[in-house]
């Protein structure tokens, strides 16, 4: 005797204890804050700031990054 469980085989017991999708909401507001205010909300400190540029490595960080990578190349290898 075999039973049969609600739900797409597919997905197997995922599909049967799985979240179901709930229909999607549009925003209540119709102009959404951006991080910086939205901040400002709970804090009144909160300052213009601006974006911070990625610098360059130098050798010292490049060497370091290369033993970093050796390192954990010889901490993975199967010998």
């Amino acid at each position: 005797m075999t039973i049969s469980l609600p739900g797409s085989s597919k997905k197997g017991l995922s599909g049967l204890f799985g979240r179901k999708k709930t229909e999607v909401t549009k925003p209540v507001s119709k102009k959404q804050l951006n991080a910086r205010q939205l901040a400002g909300l709970f804090d009144s400190n909160v300052k213009a700031g601006n974006r911070a540029k990625p610098a360059k490595l130098n050798e010292t960080e490049i060497e370091d990054r290369a033993q970093l990578s050796s390192l954990r190349g010889a901490l993975y290898s199967k010998d």
